[in-house]
């Protein structure tokens, strides 16, 4: 039979809170009553992982608040509600007031020029690069009667799309709103830059009766009357026919002119009132008998 080595008895504990002690069972630590200080530890720690806990549901349930409200927001904008979006972003700004979306989305939810330039400038200080904001900023200054603003305004967003890959959709949106501004500022070479790039990139109805006006305010009379044509074409508005009207006159067209104030007053009477009283004006200018409709 083989000598086997003699175990060593259970070592006991130096310490009652000796570390390397072992519960075997026979009093090494005895149970609840030994190490106090880890008890202490444990607890705290507990507590430490419950407040966490607690802070991030509470967090988690305040994003999400914060979530529906903006949602609760750009859902009533699209319906048209612009009230009820506009009190949706108050809401999402008192609980983040850091979120520069919500200033530019209550910016779009006022029909206050000089309210929505603030909303949309506090959008800008959050975040320089959003586009978006600074192009409904442009818009709302040419509203506020300031056009040179506005100008400045959708240049930096226009520049800032184009860096960034924005969509042609955008681009050509914020060029029809700056050719507008830039033609009541005077700058019509330039404004029929940006009017003639967008009737041919969109064509809507409305892009070529823009680009008729700046024609006619840069005497091209012949050019305008081909943006008429085209949007009167896509879309019969009375004003737009009295417009035509002045332009057929001034080249020599009075009987076209003629047929396109009869119509407009008969869609229209303040059509009448106004383009025929203009076309009778004209007439007497160019030493010429009034065409039909004129006064």
């Amino acid at each position: 039979m083989t000598d086997r080595e003699p175990v060593a008895p259970p070592r006991a504990p130096r310490s009652p809170n000796d570390p390397t002690g072992v519960d075997d069972g026979r009093g090494a630590v005895p149970i609840g009553a030994r190490r106090p200080a880890l008890r202490a530890t444990t607890w705290i720690a507990l507590v430490v992982v419950a407040i966490t806990i607690a802070a991030l549901g509470w967090r988690t349930m305040e994003r999400k608040a914060i979530e529906r409200a903006y949602a609760d927001g750009v859902n009533a904008l699209a319906e048209g509600r612009v009230d009820d979006a506009r009190i949706a972003f108050d809401r999402v700004i008192a609980l983040r007031p850091g979120w520069a979306a919500a200033y530019r989305q209550r910016g779009h939810a006022t029909r206050d020029p000089a309210r929505a330039i603030g909303d949309y400038s506090r959008a800008i200080e959050l975040d320089g690069g959003d586009a978006d904001a600074i192009a409904a900023r442009g818009r709302a200054w040419r509203l506020a009667g300031q056009p040179a603003k506005s100008v400045e305004d959708l240049s930096v967003a226009i520049a800032i799309a184009e860096r960034g890959g924005a969509g042609a959709a955008a681009l050509t949106a914020w060029r029809a709103d700056r050719g507008l501004a830039r033609l009541e500022t005077g700058a019509i070479a330039s404004a029929l830059d940006d009017l003639q790039h967008v009737a041919q990139a969109r064509g809507t109805p409305e892009d070529h009766h823009r680009l008729a006006l700046a024609l006619s305010s840069a005497g091209d009379w012949h050019g305008a009357r081909s943006a008429y044509d085209r949007a009167v074409a896509s879309g019969e508005q009375p004003l737009w026919l009295g417009e035509r009207a002045l332009v057929l006159m001034r080249i020599g067209e009075d009987g076209a002119a003629g047929v396109d104030l009869v119509r407009c007053a008969e869609l229209d009477s303040a059509c009448a009132d106004l383009h025929g009283t203009r076309a009778g004006r004209l007439a007497r200018e160019l030493g010429r008998a009034p065409p039909s409709g004129a006064r």
